[in-house]
Parts: C-alpha cells; structure tokens; sequence
C-alpha cells in the first residue's frame, strides 16, 4: 500500500500516480497494510445483574398471583352476599377460610366484651381485682376453645349426617365451601359484633349475636335440604339434624357453663383461705 505524499491518500501496491491528485507516486515507499481492528466482544452483563433483574421478576409475578388470588376470593365473597342460595365455583381454601374469619372476629368480639368486663368490675371492686383477673384469663381460654370445638362438632355432625342418609357427593372441604357461602353474612355479623364489642353498646352485640346464630342455624338447615335424603323423609331428616344440633350446642354451652362456675368457686376460695391465712 503506498500513501500519498501530496493529499495523504491511500493506493494500492501497483498505482503509480495518485488517482486522487495525480501526484508521481513511483519513488514513494510501499508499506505493509495495517490489519482491520478486531470488533469488540460484546459484554457480559454482570452475572449478579442478571440475578437480581430474575429476582425482581419473579417477586413482581408473586405479588401479581397474591392479588389475583385475593381478587377472585373477594369476588367470591360478594356472590355469597348477593345471592348465597346460587352455587358457584371454588377453590377448596374459600369455605375454610371464611369460617376461620367469621371465628377470629368472634373471638375477638367475646375478648374485647370480657375485657372490658374485667376492668370495669376491677374499678368498682379493686378488692377483687385479683381474682378478676384470674377470672378473665381462664374466660378468654374457655370463649376460644367453645367457639371452635362448637363449630367444628356442628359441621362434623352435618356431614356425617349428609353422607350417612343422602349419600353427598361432597367431599368435606367442598361441603365447607357450600355451608360458607350460604353463611356468608356471619362475617359480617361478626365484624360487626367486634366493632360494637370495642364500642360497650351490650343491646347491639346481643341482636348481633342472635342474628349470627340464626343464620349459622339456616346454612346449615338449607344445605341438608338441598341433599335428598335416601332412608328417611327429606323434612324428618332435617329435623332429626336439627335436634342433634341443637343438643350438641347445648352440651358445649352446659359444659363452658359448669367449667365458670367451677373456677370461680375455685378462685374465691383460694383468696378467701389467702386472705384468712394473713389476717392471723
């Protein structure tokens, strides 16, 4: 390659004037032609990049399933609100979570109820304040462990009930779901109940207390009527459950009733022998 002593321009090996300006270029020097420059290698984008872009990713499909997820349970919750009799596709979870709610709210409502109880009575009798507290500590364990062992026996009873006599094709979780949906206003009922238990309005919480019952006690009526029962008359079949039902109910409640009644006598004879045994 020669280079043009005049205008700097490159020629071939064999050119002898310089296309370009027409410069002799006969006594200019041939040099060796200078290799291409190598194209740059692309890089690697940084491995921990890439991992993090990848945990990024990943986090925003979680929360997007999350909200889905949420968005269809709730979607599920206003069908039951608005028509609770139409039955309607379910994943298996809706039915016991929404009994779990309706229960947490519960419980929540009869400890904020004991709560305010206990500081109240501790005001007007500070003697006893010893006493209440105790009190209100085992009527917390037993309001929790009622509530749930209740319902818990309740549904159990019904299912058997319904597999036994109307050969159900619900399996217990789906059987859950259906009671759920019919139940559904005991959520509200029972958030309701809570806010009014923080409040101290005791006339409101009692009618929403009864409201709750009354509609736990139709779910339940509805969803063995809705089973044809096979050995005995649909109506004696829903009767027959009923009755069960009811005597269960009562057990549990005779039974959280004579635990009270039972601790207190215990308490109060433990702080009466105290207080005898340091008046000597």
């Amino acid at each position: 390659m020669k280079e043009c002593p005049n205008c700097h321009a490159e020629m071939g090996a064999d050119v002898n004037f310089c296309t370009n300006c027409g410069t002799d270029l006969r006594q200019v020097a041939v040099s060796e032609e200078k290799p291409a420059p190598a194209a740059p290698e692309p890089k690697a984008a940084p491995v921990q990049e890439a991992e993090v872009k990848e945990e990024g990713q990943a986090d925003s499909q979680a929360s997007g399933q999350v909200k889905n997820v949420l968005s269809t349970y709730w979607q599920w919750l206003l069908h039951a609100w608005k028509k609770p009799a139409e039955a309607v596709a379910a994943e298996k979870w809706y039915g016991l979570t929404t009994l779990i709610l309706e229960d947490l709210f519960f419980i929540l409502a009869g400890l904020t109820g004991i709560n305010k109880l206990a500081s109240s009575l501790t005001t007007s009798y500070p003697y006893f304040s010893s006493i209440i507290t105790e009190l209100k500590s085992n009527i917390s364990s037993y309001v929790m462990i009622s509530v749930v062992l209740g319902q818990v026996v309740v549904l159990a009873i019904n299912y058997f009930a319904m597999k036994r006599f109307a050969k159900s094709e619900f399996d217990f979780l789906g059987y859950l779901n259906r009671y759920a949906h019919l139940s559904a206003y005991s959520l509200i009922l029972n958030v309701l109940f809570w806010l009014f238990a923080l409040t101290g309005s005791l006339r409101l919480q009692g009618i929403l207390l009864s409201m709750t019952a009354v509609v736990g006690f139709v779910a339940l009526i509805y969803v063995l009527l809705e089973e044809k029962a096979e050995k005995i008359d649909q109506m004696q079949f829903a009767l027959v459950i009923s009755i069960i039902v009811l005597i269960v109910v009562m057990i549990v409640v005779n039974m959280f009733f004579k635990e009270f009644v039972s601790k207190i006598e215990s308490v109060t004879n433990q702080q009466i022998s105290s207080l005898l045994g340091s008046s000597y």
